[in-house]
């Protein structure tokens, strides 16, 4: 007759010893922190593939931004700036109504370009470069520590020190170019 407390015996895989509890964990982990990792690197690299693309003169046609107000929106516990402008084009004079960039000061006025769908307009020249950076870097920050929680081979070690130098010049810049140009 053979006595149920060994090792493995109730509570996890046969002759194991891993208890199935921790395999559940594991797996929920893994699917929580990819979806979040996902989530929050597409909402802060796309808008940069924007922005850098207006920044650089491929996409968008110019002309000047005047930022008309920024108001706080409040979600839950976070909240972030909301700014919104009139955008007027340099080869018709006509004007448009468009979402600014949250970092622009009320009644400044500055070189843009404006999205195809005439809805957002970004800064034009470094500036908008540097400024649109930081969010890409952003999204890197998040790819790295999902690589980190997932435990992949590549982050780890002297390549992890690397990655992190990278991403942290590359907000430090992003911040300070918002801030100061």
């Amino acid at each position: 007759m053979r006595s149920s407390s060994r090792r493995g015996d109730s509570r996890g895989t046969p002759g194991s010893g891993t208890p199935r509890k921790s395999l559940f964990i594991k797996i929920g982990s893994f699917i929580v922190v990819t979806v979040a990792t996902v989530g929050w690197t597409l909402t802060a690299t796309v808008p940069a593939v924007v922005d850098i693309g207006l920044a650089t003169g491929l996409a968008g046609a110019p002309g000047s931004l005047t930022v008309l107000e920024c108001h706080d929106l409040r979600s839950g516990r976070s909240s972030r700036q909301i700014c919104t402008g009139r955008f007027v084009y340099d080869a018709t004079g006509e004007e448009v109504a468009v979402g600014a960039f949250s970092w622009a000061e009320p009644g400044s006025v500055y070189p843009a370009r404006i999205t195809a769908g005439r809805d957002r307009a970004g800064f034009w020249g470094m500036k908008g470069v540097l400024g649109a950076l930081f969010n890409f870097f952003i999204g890197l920050v998040f790819i790295t520590v999902m690589g980190m929680l997932l435990r992949l081979r590549f982050f780890r070690g002297f390549t992890l020190v690397v990655i992190f130098a990278v991403e942290s010049v590359g907000v430090v810049v992003g911040i300070v170019a918002r801030a100061f140009l």
